[in-house]
């Protein structure tokens, strides 16, 4: 039993390492960043959409080359722990009745600090008062891609791209927004060439435009193309010099060979260029951590939940630190919240089980969590096979699953 659980901790920390990319997640999960658009990027001259093929899945809606695009202007950091108290308070006193620009807001705000369920039931407003609101479907597209839900996602990028092709007052941002989101969603689907494509197009549109890169890069370290990945991310590294995603990626590729040393220098420097991005001290704190450093990696991980509180990478990791030391209350508490925060989170879900089953002596909540691993997509065979090994040992022979 003890060999196994070992086991688990060491697969857990190697997989957050790897998962750890800009806004908290992979590219195969979309967007983990809250996109917004701000004044800035609704300012841009609006110039005629090109003419598009019916589908979201057929040739892509292009923008201009001489298009000026505002790109920063869709992304924000995950809020605070201070920003996220902020916004749940602001929420409970939100005007009941709105118009649009007030709903969209509101399925942001509530997006933001993780209320998915409810984002979506708002920005389905938002599309039922106004069935041409482009933005809400970009965004809430990308919160089905965050969700898996690839069906949905589709679907309302199909409607988007039948609203782009019907106006002739679609900015060129909008556009741009429009296919990085598709990009992703083929990503996730695993039509990767497809996406591949596209971002390496909108690089070609913008040089300087970060999430193209970190994006395709995580796709390639996602099926072993490590040196295409490196390659991405230099060359993102040498137009734009300095950014915490695309180092913290190198990091998680030195991390990969081994290079132990070169992936803290990676994780370093994005921390020195952005003090409070959360992935990078998540990834800094697996090193510590399998380098026996509980305190270190216990207090890199409280200061990546001060930054991003919602960050369900930092909860397990943590978890599994505080496990270690022997504090089996405080981890039950983090994988706790990393399981509210993300259903689908099969390492937090099946590390609660282990615990349960182990530490805190309830078998029954154990297996209960254990059988939903196994129906968990996003488990890997390999966490499959060790709750099924769970469960062997926790049910009696015949009454097994």
């Amino acid at each position: 039993m003890q060999s196994r659980k070992l086991l688990v901790l060491a697969t857990l920390l190697w997989n957050i390492s790897c998962t750890s990319s800009p806004g908290g997640g992979s590219a195969e999960q979309g967007l983990d960043v809250v996109m917004d658009v701000g004044p800035a990027a609704m300012a841009v001259k609006a110039e005629p959409a090109a003419q598009a093929v019916a589908g979201a899945t057929s040739e892509p809606v292009k923008v201009s080359p001489n298009a000026v695009t505002n790109w920063q202007a869709f992304f924000r950091p995950p809020p605070s722990a201070q920003d996220t108290a902020i916004l749940a308070l602001k929420l409970e006193h939100w005007p009941q009745d709105t118009g649009v620009t007030q709903l969209r807001a509101q399925a942001r705000a509530q997006m933001a600090i993780g209320r998915l369920s409810a984002a979506e039931v708002t920005f389905r407003q938002v599309l039922r008062a106004s069935s041409d609101d482009l933005e809400a479907m970009l965004e809430l597209s990308a919160l089905y891609l965050r969700q898996q839900k690839l069906s949905e996602a589709f679907a309302l990028l199909t409607q988007a791209k039948e609203t782009i092709s019907s106006s002739d007052s679609v900015t060129q941002t909008l556009l741009f927004k429009y296919r990085y989101t598709l990009a992703l969603a083929y990503i996730g689907r695993g039509e990767r060439d497809k996406g591949h494509k596209i971002l390496s197009d909108l690089i070609g549109l913008d040089k300087t435009f970060t999430p193209a890169y970190a994006s395709l890069a995580s796709s390639y370290l996602a099926i072993g193309r490590t040196s295409v990945a490196e390659f991405v991310l230099r060359r993102g590294l040498d137009r734009v010099h300095e950014n915490a995603g695309l180092m913290n990626l190198m990091g998680v590729i030195a991390q990969r060979s081994q290079q132990i040393e070169t992936a803290r220098s990676w994780f370093d420097k994005a921390l020195a260029v952005s003090p409070a991005y959360a992935p990078a001290m998540v990834n800094r704190a697996v090193l510590s951590a399998g380098n026996q450093e509980f305190s270190a990696a216990e207090e890199d991980l409280l200061q990546a939940l001060k930054a991003d509180p919602l960050n369900v990478d930092a909860l397990v990791a943590l978890g599994v630190v505080q496990k270690r030391q022997g504090n089996i209350i405080g981890a039950k508490a983090s994988f706790s919240k990393a399981v509210d925060s993300d259903p689908d989170n099969a390492y937090g879900r099946y590390n609660l089980a282990a615990l349960m089953a182990d530490d805190l002596k309830k078998p029954n909540e154990a297996l209960r969590l254990f059988y939903e691993v196994l129906q968990t997509t996003a488990a890997s065979s390999e966490l499959k096979e060790l709750a099924r090994s769970y469960i062997n040992d926790l049910v009696p022979l015949g009454s097994r699953y």
